[in-house]
């Protein structure tokens, strides 16, 4: 349902800082970005669902130094599509099932998170300049915030759970 809904619009810090990245004339450092030991939660699916985020950055990054955001943009919202129905689905039921007791929280930051792809959407639409830049600073530090920081601590409580 939540692909049906996104295509209907068409600190530990990671590895670098945003404002550490090299911008300029709309062109981002093209080295990928690596997957590190130290992000690793030991729950394989969420380490599959941060490692699929971490390509996605990165699939990113080559569309914006390739300068066809118009053409390709609509790859990120497919694999962003994929991530949110299976991976955030996924980890909210584990979350709901152990009555993890910051699960509203943790909800609701993956609805902003939604809410934010489809405005993405429509900024497409709308043929918002510099969209593909922005994307890049808003999941990078979805990554930062959110997977490195949220994500980790709360895997905790799952592990604790018996997920693994």
């Amino acid at each position: 349902m939540i692909i049906i809904i996104l295509f209907n619009y068409v600190q530990p810090k990671f590895v670098y800082s945003f404002t550490k990245i090299f911008i300029m004339g709309n062109i981002v450092n093209s080295e990928p970005y690596q997957w590190k030991d130290e992000y690793t939660v030991n729950i394989t699916v969420i380490d599959e669902q941060h490692k699929k985020f971490l390509s996605i950055i990165n699939d990113l990054k080559l569309i914006i130094n390739g300068k066809s955001c118009k053409e390709k943009v609509s790859d990120i919202f497919f694999q962003l599509a994929y991530l949110i129905d299976y991976y955030f689905l996924k980890e909210e039921i584990y979350f709901n099932d152990l009555k993890y007791p910051n699960f509203d929280h943790h909800k609701k930051q993956h609805n902003l998170f939604i809410d934010r792809v489809i405005q993405f959407q429509k900024d497409l639409e709308n043929n918002k300049p510099d969209l593909c830049l922005e994307i890049y600073q808003y999941l990078e530090n979805w990554f930062d915030e959110h997977i490195l920081k949220y994500d980790k601590e709360a895997v905790e409580y799952l592990k604790n759970g018996g997920v693994k």
